[in-house]
């Protein structure tokens, strides 16, 4: 798969799109792959965008690779680029595939009392291409009798964890209110409209990309990012407009483009979350060793977002974002690291994205931050075209 793709992604991610893109849901006019591919028998009416996420998601699932079950004629000797045939039924396993995602489809078609995404590939295979049929043995507990160190049965009545009563559930506007106060309060974020950053993006395969980036106010972000071999791209958002300029475009973006750089500029805010009516405060949950309040929204049909802050601190520590699939719900991680004061605001020098493909998966790792500053709005303008050499 990656000799078909990797010169594609590497342009698509070299703008650094904070991995968001993937996990919004289908693009407008995005059309269905039974329409842009060829022998789809199964996931008719999936977005041609969701095709590649959903199949890493499948051989994330198996810890597998895509030769499992395509079929390919050996590398091309003047573009060095694998020949995959995907249209190909050769592959028995693809076959096999094609049953097992109709099982699925089955399952959670509503007759066992399941939706959509509640049962997908990796809950039987869990990273194996055999699931296990057997428990493992010895057991720690069975049906017949608890575990060894096992608490007792409460008494009737007695509701389970009664000596240990869970912390009141706070309200959005709370967690938010934390939030803020956590990153330095509101005096504090009001001297800081303009903030500075330059950095490192580190993906696999070796890909280490230094970037420069500028957030000015609530609409004016500025990214450049230096390419080894391809040269500079650069994206912007300016108000209700945007654009990218690099080695192979100049122009405007277009709307779905733009919400994607206005989902990067706002891991670069000082503040990444806002309260909304569709919020809801889903309980706690761990993150590493840390205790989460979890805020669960839906932000658009097919998309659910959850953030997971800091129970003692009140810091964000971390976003999910699931887009609703045919099979399942594709999955998007960004973990918030090493949070260090600037001019009296916290700020995440470490930024992970997590992507069901590793390929796309990336880590912003911060040199130098600076608040504050002065810059001018022209740095936000689009650049002239340069004249075409004679």
């Amino acid at each position: 798969m990656r000799g078909v793709v990797c010169a594609a992604l590497t342009l698509a991610a070299s703008f650094a799109l904070w991995g968001r893109g993937s996990a919004q849901g289908p693009q407008v006019a995005d059309r269905p792959v039974e329409q842009t591919r060829k022998n789809i028998q199964v996931l008719k009416g999936l977005p041609e965008s969701q095709l590649l996420p959903e199949m890493n998601f499948i051989a994330a699932s198996l810890g597998v690779q895509c030769g499992f079950c395509h079929v390919n004629k050996g590398r091309d000797p003047q573009t060095g680029q694998t020949n995959w045939v995907w249209e190909s039924d050769e592959n028995e396993h693809k076959k096999i595939a094609r049953e097992m995602m109709r099982m699925v489809l089955t399952v959670n078609g509503g007759q066992f009392g399941l939706s959509r995404g509640q049962v997908t590939c990796y809950t039987c295979h869990r990273g194996q291409e055999h699931p296990p049929s057997l428990p493992t043995l010895p057991l720690a507990v069975s049906g017949h009798e608890p575990a060894p160190a096992a608490r007792p049965t409460p008494p009737a009545g007695a509701a389970p964890g009664a000596n240990a009563p869970r912390p009141a559930q706070p309200t959005v506007q709370q967690v938010f209110d934390k939030y803020v106060a956590a990153v330095g309060g509101q005096d504090a974020l009001a001297k800081t409209e303009t903030l500075t950053f330059k950095g490192t993006r580190e993906a696999s395969q070796g890909r280490v990309w230094p970037f420069e980036a500028t957030v000015k106010g609530s609409d004016k972000f500025l990214m450049v990012v230096e390419i080894p071999q391809q040269g500079r791209f650069s994206q912007a958002v300016n108000g209700a407009a945007g654009w990218v300029v690099n080695p192979r475009s100049h122009r405007a973006v277009t709307p779905k483009e733009l919400g994607d750089i206005k989902g990067v500029a706002d891991m670069f805010r000082a503040v990444k979350f806002t309260p909304a009516q569709t919020m809801r405060v889903a309980g706690r949950r761990r993150v590493g060793d840390r205790d989460a309040v979890v805020v669960v929204d839906r932000p658009s049909e097919g998309v659910q977002r959850r953030y997971f802050f800091d129970a003692q601190t009140g810091l964000l520590l971390r976003i999910l974002t699931l887009t609703d699939a045919i099979l399942n719900q594709l999955p998007e991680q960004i973990d918030f690291e090493d949070y260090r004061e600037v001019e009296g605001i916290k700020l995440p020098f470490t930024m992970r994205t997590s992507a069901i493909d590793t390929y796309n998966s990336f880590t912003r790792k911060l040199t130098e931050v600076r608040a504050g500053v002065s810059v001018e709005d022209t740095l936000f303008n689009m650049p002239a075209q340069p004249a075409p050499k004679p």
